[in-house]
């Protein structure tokens, strides 16, 4: 009489599993090779997107810091084509200089110093003071620049005496261009600091093999977890087979959605984090593509595993290696677990280290319910079972 208990009647032999894990490995090794030769193709364009997150935190902190003081009727345009500079953060526009003082201290302690204040004659002539007295031993010290609407007014002659700089309004462009730059130099600010860094001349082919490898990996997902799943398959009822094709399909949109969540929630935060909270004035951020790009496998890939968590412990629930009850009662051990984790895959920064912990922690909630089910669904197979072998 046939056997109806649903398990594969296959024997293995500890040979034969090794021969059987072997042959799983390379096929799917094969996989991610392929992929990853077909990604090589647009390396340049990938390695490009794969830069933004970092790039786009060092582009926003070397931008200029500007403060325009001007009368109202006369700073409109002005200030509009000084916010339109792709690397200016204009600041704001005043009036006078009553208040420059505090905001120039306000931002040193906000660690986003002001870079360059545009000053107008007039507010000047209101004042009785240049913004250099009103700034004195203020560090670091805002590159100034005066405004006046004749060359032949006798501020100028006073203000050159100060060694101050001195733009004959209407401002043209490629002045205005020049004062920034000036600035940007002043303050240790610079375009070639929100550029990645190279050490050897291999290291943008290396590059290119790399990127290649993190996109290979993700989507070639599915074939090395098929091959994962036909590994363990022969220890599975034929119920169990049955959900093959769903489990590989969600397990590749887990891991491929981890990855995403990676790249576009948790570095641009955590590089925010690093670079602009954490990094004090006195250092300059200069990052080599091979680190970030080792960083960005290590993240990429962790985070598709995390996501992974809830298959995996609705697996074993499904084979009755763990018990939703277990679970439940692990609950308050994994929620330190989940932080200890995050430690030891990320950079241990609060915000990267978060990021990986609530995942863990709302996935374990999520796989706890589907313990439960399948768990139930396999308890009930084999009473069912149990019944057919007793009749």
């Amino acid at each position: 009489m046939a056997r109806d208990d649903g398990l594969d009647d296959s024997k293995m032999s500890l040979i034969d599993h090794l021969t059987e894990l072997r042959s799983r490995l390379i096929k799917g090794f094969l996989a991610i090779l392929l992929t990853t030769f077909g990604a090589l193709a647009f390396a340049e364009d990938i390695l490009e997107y794969s830069v933004q997150p970092l790039m786009s935190v060092l582009h926003d902190k070397n931008r200029v810091e500007v403060i325009l003081i001007h009368t109202p009727e006369k700073s409109a345009e002005l200030a509009a084509r000084i916010d339109a500079i792709d690397n200016v953060n204009f600041h704001k526009t005043a009036k006078d200089l009553s208040t420059v003082s505090e905001t120039v201290r306000s931002q040193i302690e906000n660690r986003d110093p002001i870079d360059l204040i545009l000053v107008s004659a007039e507010a000047i002539g209101s004042e009785g003071a240049l913004v250099s007295d009103l700034l004195d031993k203020v560090e670091p010290s805002p590159y100034v620049a005066y405004l006046v609407s004749n060359k032949d007014d006798p501020m100028v002659s006073e203000l050159q005496l100060e060694g101050a700089v001195v733009l004959l309004e209407p401002v043209r462009d490629p002045v205005l261009h020049r004062v920034i730059r000036r600035a940007a130099a002043s303050s240790g600010k610079s375009a070639s600091l929100d550029k990645l860094v190279v050490l050897s001349p291999l290291d943008p082919f290396i590059a290119y093999l790399k990127i290649a490898f993190v996109v290979g990996l993700f989507l070639a997902c599915p074939l090395w977890l098929y091959q994962a799943w036909k590994f363990v398959a022969p220890g599975l009822y034929h119920s169990e087979k049955k959900v093959v094709v769903p489990s590989i399909g969600s397990a590749s949109i887990l891991f491929i959605g981890g990855g995403l969540f990676a790249y576009y929630v948790m570095f641009p935060l955590m590089f925010d984090f690093l670079v602009n909270k954490m990094m004090p004035a006195s250092l300059t951020a200069s990052f080599t593509v091979e680190k970030y790009l080792s960083l960005l496998l290590q993240m990429t890939v962790a985070f598709g595993l995390v996501f992974e968590l809830p298959l995996v412990l609705a697996f074993l629930a499904s084979v009755g290696i763990v018990q939703a009850a277990s679970l439940r009662r692990f609950r308050k051990y994994w929620l330190i677990a989940a932080f200890v984790i995050g430690a030891v895959l990320t950079p241990a920064d609060p915000i990267s280290q978060t990021l990986m912990a609530a995942p863990l922690i709302i996935f374990y909630e999520v796989g706890i319910v589907l313990a439960s089910i399948l768990g139930k669904r396999r308890e009930q197979a084999l009473a069912m079972m149990d019944s057919e072998t007793s009749v």
